[in-house]
């Protein structure tokens, strides 16, 4: 019996580890990722702590940034001597812009992206990325924001 509840508990460990936000190695991160934004997600979150003006608000906010998102393809292809390529192509125009960035692992073990503010691109430091479920994921000031996350291609 103490067998099987050893085995159990050891089993339901491994499986909440494996859903846990994972450092990122250099291995993980080469190659092309997509940026996905999901606002009603972020909104979830918060919903509770607005009141009826700012929930009209984020609601029309969230809607305009939306259909934006869906008229861009934002990827990033991460590669050996820590650059990064940030590929923005424009659906409507179908015209594509890149800069070339660079990219480190932090000491916690969180992907960040070097600043750039040029005439084309402005790309500030806001936070860093971890690994959740196969998934680079956001993370301002400790805490996982999945609103904002990478897929790889």
């Amino acid at each position: 019996m103490k067998k099987i509840a050893f085995l159990f508990l050891a089993a339901l460990l491994s499986s909440s580890l494996m859903n846990a936000q994972s450092k990122v190695k250099d291995r993980d991160v080469l190659g092309e990722w997509k940026l996905h934004v999901d606002l009603q997600k972020e909104i979830q979150d918060k919903d509770s702590d607005l009141n009826f003006l700012e929930k009209a608000l984020v609601g029309a906010v969230s809607g305009i940034v939306t259909t934006a998102m869906n008229h861009v393809d934002i990827r990033f292809d991460f590669k050996r001597n820590n650059e990064v390529i940030l590929k923005i192509h424009n659906k409507d125009e179908d015209k594509t812009e890149t800069e070339i960035l660079k990219w480190f692992i932090n000491k916690q073990g969180q992907l960040e992206i070097d600043d750039l503010d040029n005439d084309h691109v402005n790309v500030q430091h806001d936070g860093a990325w971890m690994l959740l479920d196969k998934q680079l994921v956001a993370v301002e000031y400790g805490k996982v924001k999945q609103a904002v996350y990478w897929e790889k291609m």
